[in-house]
């Protein structure tokens, strides 16, 4: 890196360079995660990395935030690194794995795992600063209908109502966990996000059982996203209650807690909304932890990016 660069972290007060890179994450060509955090100057555990010049311009930014991530019983702290922004004229410096390494040097003994999601075209960049990239697998269930169906009143959110809004956020930020295997905490803005961009019309409050959850099918495939409640939620009762009649199998956007039934497919493909069907790797750095060793799938709604 050019000694005329510097990188700066935690400059929540500073107005200015705040300004800085809210303006260059606007320019990005997408509706990505950080733009909508500006928009919404919903900025809670929201800790960028950002390279600047001689002239205190910021040329380069990393979004990362900070969560917890259960893994079984143990509470472990976390990064996610989300999307790079660079200013157009400093696109082959190669800052993307300045920024990297400059995160991986302040958090790595402070975190007990470093994660971040690629496609095909960033995935060198992992590579280049040492991260793993770590196998996902897709849990599902076969699916036969039977008589013991549940009728139970199911709402069907409206997003764009306020108070529908507010019933759904509530239920992400106040949830407990609903997977024993791997779950997440404290990344609300992130699983927002995701269902706003991925899922607006894919999200329902049961209030018999005071849940909300995301969910779609199509064809005879059942895609169970995510289940939001303040206390654990029976999923093979929920299923008598959302699934329809002609489903033959249900997939899974995390790892339920069946106690028989599951099945694990190999599978690229975690984000399946009714218009996309978006790869999305895993890539990690582990500390203190040892999931790439296991058969996991990251929570959908969890991915930054």
């Amino acid at each position: 890196m050019k000694k005329e660069y510097d990188i700066i972290f935690d400059y929540k007060d500073n107005k200015h360079f705040n300004q800085d890179l809210n303006g260059l994450i606007r320019k990005s060509n997408n509706e990505n995660f950080e733009k909508w955090i500006f928009k919404n100057k919903n900025l809670n555990n929201f800790l960028p990395v950002t390279i600047i010049n001689e002239k205190n311009e910021i040329i380069a930014a990393l979004g990362i935030t900070k969560f917890e991530i259960f893994i079984g019983d143990e509470k472990c702290t976390a990064i996610q690194l989300g999307n790079l922004f660079l200013k157009e004229v400093h696109k082959h410096e190669n800052l993307e794995v300045e920024l990297i390494n400059a995160a991986i040097d302040k958090y790595s003994n402070v975190v007990d795992i470093i994660i971040s999601f690629s496609n095909d075209i960033d995935e060198h960049i992992y590579e280049q600063t040492k991260f793993k990239k770590t196998k996902e697998y897709l849990y599902f269930l076969n699916w036969k209908h039977n008589e013991d169906t549940v009728r139970n009143k199911i709402k069907k959110l409206d997003l764009d109502l306020l108070q529908d809004f507010e019933i759904m956020t509530e239920k992400i930020k106040h949830s407990t966990k609903q997977s024993s295997h791997l779950d997440s905490k404290f990344d609300s803005s992130i699983k927002t996000f995701n269902i706003l961009k991925y899922f607006a019309n894919d999200t329902y409050h049961i209030p018999s059982l005071d849940v909300v959850v995301c969910y779609k099918y199509n064809k005879d495939v059942f895609d169970l996203i995510s289940i939001f409640a303040h206390d654990k939620v029976d999923i093979e009762y929920l299923l008598k209650i959302i699934v329809p009649k002609h489903i033959k199998r249900v997939d899974f956007g995390f790892i339920p807690d069946l106690k028989e039934g599951l099945h694990i497919a190999n599978t690229d493909i975690f984000v399946r909304s009714s218009e996309n069907k978006i790869k999305s790797t895993l890539w990690t750095k582990e500390i203190t932890t040892n999931i790439s060793d296991s058969k996991i799938i990251f929570p959908i709604l969890s991915r930054q990016k």
